[in-house]
Parts: structure tokens; sequence; C-alpha cells
């Protein structure tokens, strides 16, 4: 399943809102297929095994100079389940 730019969108500008200093910035964006962990389900006794899952990953990149004029990367990383729900937001110091 592809995201579509209106669920980017809202991502972005909840991005924007909780992040300030990412607003208006385009992400690069990702999809993983996550594979069911069998040893976890023969271990717990579960039965048959859950479906191959998606999740995508919006990497946000912004170049920022540090007080001795060095730049670095800023990153802010979100991933997102199969619904387009945020379950994750990483960010680099």
């Amino acid at each position: 399943m592809l995201i579509k730019r209106a669920q980017i969108e809202r991502i972005k500008r909840k991005i924007a809102q909780d992040y300030p200093e990412f607003k208006g910035i385009e992400p690069k964006i990702t999809e993983k297929e996550v594979s069911p962990q069998d040893d976890i389900y023969r271990k717990l006794k579960l039965g048959v095994q859950k479906q191959f899952r998606h999740i995508y990953r919006l990497k946000f990149t912004k170049v920022v100079e540090t007080a001795d004029r060095v730049p670095i990367d800023r990153i802010l990383m979100v991933t997102l389940n199969e619904d387009f729900e945020i379950i994750k937001i990483i960010e680099s110091r």
C-alpha cells in the first residue's frame, strides 16, 4: 500500500506543530515490510502467524550550524504503521 500525498501532508502538519524547526522540510519516505517473528510465535504457542506488516519511515533532515559555526545534520525520523499513524519519533540532538 502506498502512502498518499494527503497522509504525508497530515504528518508534516503534525511535525511542524510539535517540531517547528522542521516546518517546510520535505521528508524522504521509505517503506519496509516486516515479517512475523517465527520463533516468538512458536515459543508462545500463538498458533497461526500473522501476516507481513508494512511500516513507513519519514526522514526529515535539516542542516544547522553549531555555536562554533560547524554545520551538522539535524534529523527527525517518524515511523508510521499500516494505518499511517505515528508509532515512533526519533530526534537527533
